[in-house]
C-alpha cells in the first residue's frame, strides 16, 4: 500500500477518536452503562479526506523516488555495496594528491680509475705497428699507491704552433737510446748483454762527442726549435735512458756532471715508488732534476700501449706524469713508448694529456713536427764499438 492512503486511513481514525471523547467519556470513570458512539456523517468525511489530500499534496516526496543513493547510508557497515560508485553533483569531486618523485641524481665526474684497469674492454682502434725493435719489457712489479700526493691534471690538446713555416720545417738532430749503464751480470741473458753499456763505454762516448763538437740539448730544445726556429748549438744531439734505473744515478748522471752535458731520464713512475732495489729512487730523481736532468715519461708500469681502451691509458700517462711532477716539481711533457709500441688511440689520447712528442724505437735522425709523436732514435747496443758508435751517427 502506498504512504499517502496510511495517512488518509490515520487521519479518519483519529477523527473518530475525538468524536468518540466528545460524547463525555472518561478515563478516571467507566461507564456503567453502553456507551453511545457519535455517528459519522459522509459531509465530514468527504471534507477531512479532501483536507488530508491537500497535505499530502504538498508533503516531500516518498523516499523511493531518491533513488539508490538516498539508500546507500542505510546499508550495514559490514555489509559494503557491491555496486560501482555513481559521481553525483552532490558530493565534490576529490582532488588526488600528487605523489612526490625522486629528484633525479647528478651524474657523478668520471675519476682517474685508482686501480690497474687492464680488464677494461679493448680500445676498437685498429693497432699499428709501433715501430722497429721492440724493448724487452723491464721485470714487472705490483702496482704500488703513489706514497705522496699527486698534482690534479687538466687534459687539454697540445699547443699549435704559429708559425705556418714550422709544419714544413725539419731537422737532424740524434736522439741516442739508452738503458742500462752497467757491467751486466754474470748471468746476464743476451738481451740484457745488449741493453747495457759499461761506464767505461760509456764515458768514452761522452768524450768523443765532446772531441767532435757535439753539444747535448733537451726534447724541449728540440721541439722549440721545430715550433718556433729557436737556435741550436751547430752539432745538437739528445741523449735519452729509458726505464728509470739505479745506474742511471750511480753511474751515468755523475760522467754527465763531468763532462757538462744533459740527459732525458724516461722513469717508470709505479716501479720507482715500489722502492725496487733495481730503480732510482723520487730523492735521486729530484737531485738529477736539480742538477738540469729531463725527467719525462715512461708511463706508470711499462705495459703495451696497443688496443687499450682510454680510462686505462690515461691512468698510465696521467699517473706518471703527475708522479713526476709531484716529486720534481716539473710537469713532464715528453713520452716514451714502452717496447716501442703504440697506436693512433694512443697517440690521440697522449695528445690531450698535454704530450707534445713521443719516441719511439725505430731507428732516424730527421725530426718534424708534423711526426712529433712518433720521432725515431738510435740504438746504442751494449757490445758496439766506439767506431761503430761513431758510424751510427753519420
Amino acid at each position: 500500500m502506498k504512504s499517502g492512503h496510511w495517512v488518509l486511513g490515520g487521519i479518519a481514525t483519529l477523527v473518530f477518536v475525538g468524536a468518540f471523547l466528545a460524547s463525555g467519556w472518561s478515563p478516571a470513570a467507566p461507564p456503567s452503562v453502553p456507551i453511545a458512539l457519535p455517528t459519522l456523517t459522509a459531509e465530514a468525511v468527504d471534507a477531512t479526506v479532501a483536507v488530508v489530500a491537500t497535505q499530502v499534496a504538498a508533503a516531500p516526496p516518498p523516499i523511493e523516488s531518491l533513488g539508490n543513493e538516498a539508500m546507500a547510508g542505510d546499508q550495514a557497515p559490514d555489509a559494503p555495496s557491491t555496486d560501482a560508485p555513481t559521481a553525483t553533483s552532490a558530493t565534490p569531486a576529490e582532488t588526488p594528491t600528487p605523489t612526490p618523485t625522486a629528484t633525479e641524481p647528478r651524474p657523478t665526474p668520471r675519476f682517474t680509475p685508482l686501480f690497474d684497469p687492464d680488464a677494461t674492454r679493448a680500445s676498437a682502434a685498429t693497432a699499428i705497428a709501433g715501430g722497429g725493435e721492440g724493448t724487452p719489457q723491464p721485470t714487472a712489479l705490483p702496482s704500488t699507491a703513489e706514497v705522496r700526493p699527486t698534482v690534479a691534471a687538466t687534459l687539454r690538446p697540445a699547443a699549435t704552433p704559429a708559425d705556418v713555416t714550422a709544419a714544413a720545417r725539419s731537422l737532424r738532430v740524434p736522439i741516442l737510446m739508452y738503458h742500462y749503464i752497467s757491467v751486466p751480470p754474470p748471468d746476464a741473458d743476451r738481451i740484457r748483454i745488449d741493453l747495457s753499456v759499461t761506464p767505461a763505454n760509456f764515458e768514452q762516448q761522452l768524450v768523443w762527442l765532446k772531441q767532435n763538437g757535439y753539444t747535448t740539448i733537451s726534447l724541449t730544445d728540440l721541439y722549440n726549435a721545430l715550433a718556433n726556429g729557436a737556435a741550436l748549438p751547430p752539432r745538437p744531439i739528445i741523449l735519452t735512458f729509458d726505464d728509470g734505473y739505479r745506474d742511471a744515478y750511480d753511474n751515468a748522471f755523475p760522467l754527465l756532471r763531468k763532462y757538462g752535458m744533459v740527459g732525458t731520464f724516461f722513469l717508470i713512475t709505479d716501479f720507482i715508488s715500489a722502492n725496487h732495489p733495481a730503480y732510482m729512487t723520487w730523492p735521486m730523481a729530484q737531485a738529477m732534476s736539480d742538477a738540469g736532468m729531463s725527467m719525462e715519461s715512461h708511463t706508470r708500469s711499462h705495459p703495451d700501449m696497443r688496443r687499450r681502451a682510454d680510462d686505462f691509458l690515461i691512468w698510465q700517462l696521467l699517473g706518471a706524469i703527475e708522479s713526476i711532477q709531484a716529486y720534481t716539481g716539473k710537469r713532464p711533457q715528453f713520452l716514451c713508448y714502452p717496447g716501442g709500441f703504440f697506436d693512433d688511440n694512443t697517440i690521440r689520447v697522449a695528445r690531450s694529456a698535454n704530450i707534445l712528442a713521443a719516441v719511439t724505437t725505430q731507428y732516424g735522425q730527421m725530426h718534424a713536427l708534423g711526426d712529433a709523436m712518433t720521432w725515431s732514435r738510435v740504438r746504442v747496443r751494449g757490445e758496439g764499438t766506439l767506431a761503430e758508435f761513431a758510424s751510427a751517427l753519420k
